[in-house]
């Protein structure tokens, strides 16, 4: 699904800007395929990558970036698409980071206002010791060329660290939550560091003194400025409390940090206020850890090759039995038989297809 949008910040749940996918039809000409004929195959318009505040979901999204690795037979298309893109494709989010006094800053900033970006995602971040994580994780369950949007999405993760914390930077490992792929060159050669497949979520891992690196060439006179207008676009697409709440629940799941009272924490209030406010929405903070363990279960199991107990322990539960019982309340089949009949299933085929 496509719409086309002008209004930066105006993204509905669900879906993203285009904005680093701007370039997509001069990479695939690059490999003597018709842009044109591909993008008819999925079903989106050549024009709407022609203006980055136009929105695009991520089934469509990873489908059509599926589609551009299967027909120009490069497995590893969207890592060098990213790597023409940076913080600029984030719109005016990405404009503010080079602006921040330092690099945590910038990143805060990152995480806190990227669903005026991206409402079918987040980001995420954490400290622990002297290590600290710089991630991404999407909200549904599998889709077609999850792994293309993973990679994509941190090579312009390193770029935006790049530009904050200068040209040769590099992460101490890099996470990807995909199958290994079965040329692992373009990935060295990208990142530089090792990388590790199979992950549990995708993140660049680097070390936390980082955080406190100043930003050369920041304007503070620019940063008030872009940080007035974006309060003033959020003002205007603030996420509902339940989407507030789904973010952090969605993001402490990933990093195996959730419970009640670490996620009232988070929205500054107390176990019991958080539970009546979501009740007054219609929702429950059961039903929210129940969604995102059933999305990330999905992910795991389709897109990664980490065993079913593993997969139990990331969602935190006792263990491989009750995560078989939640399991076959979401799908009415067991991990293993989901796993055996969809594990693949998410790899869209290359139909023939003239690029001459």
């Amino acid at each position: 699904m496509e719409q086309f949008k002008k209004a930066y910040g105006d993204v509905p749940e669900g879906f993203m800007r285009v904005g680093p996918l701007t370039q997509i039809a001069q990479a695939i000409e690059h490999h003597a395929v018709d842009a044109d004929a591909l993008f008819a195959s999925v079903g989106v318009a050549r024009d709407l990558f022609t203006d980055p505040n136009n929105i695009i979901s991520p089934h469509s999204a990873g489908e059509l970036l599926e589609r551009c690795a299967a027909l120009t037979g490069c497995p590893h298309f969207a890592l060098l698409l990213g790597r023409a893109q940076g913080a600029s494709s984030l719109g005016m989010v990405g404009e503010l980071l080079p602006h921040c006094a330092d690099v945590g800053t910038a990143l805060a900033h990152l995480q806190n206002l990227l669903h005026l970006h991206d409402r079918a995602g987040i980001a995420t971040r954490t400290i622990d010791g002297d290590t600290a994580t710089l991630g991404y994780t999407l909200f549904a369950g599998p889709i077609a060329g999850v792994d293309q949007i993973y990679d994509g999405t941190l090579v312009i993760a390193q770029n935006i660290m790049r530009l904050l914390c200068g040209a040769q930077w590099r992460a101490r490992a890099v996470l990807l939550s995909r199958r290994r792929p079965e040329n692992l060159r373009p990935y060295q050669q990208v990142f530089q560091c090792p990388i590790e497949f199979d992950a549990e979520s995708s993140s660049l891992v680097f070390a936390a003194s980082n955080l406190s690196l100043p930003v050369a060439g920041a304007d503070p006179g620019r940063f008030k400025v872009l940080q007035e207008q974006l309060a003033s676009i959020h003002d205007r697409n603030d996420l509902d409390f339940v989407a507030q709440t789904r973010r952090v629940v969605q993001a402490m799941v990933v990093l195996r940090r959730c419970s009640l009272a670490r996620v009232a924490a988070e929205l500054s209030m107390n176990p019991r206020r958080l539970n009546r406010l979501l009740e007054r929405e219609g929702s429950t903070y059961r039903e929210l850890l129940d969604e995102a363990r059933c999305s990330l279960a999905l992910r795991l199991i389709c897109h990664t090759d980490l065993p079913l107990g593993h997969i139990a322990a990331v969602l935190d539960y006792s263990g491989a039995s009750a995560f078989t019982h939640a399991f076959k309340r979401w799908m009415r089949v067991s991990p293993l038989a989901w796993r055996l009949s969809n594990g693949q299933a998410f790899t869209a085929a290359a139909m023939p297809l003239d690029s001459r």
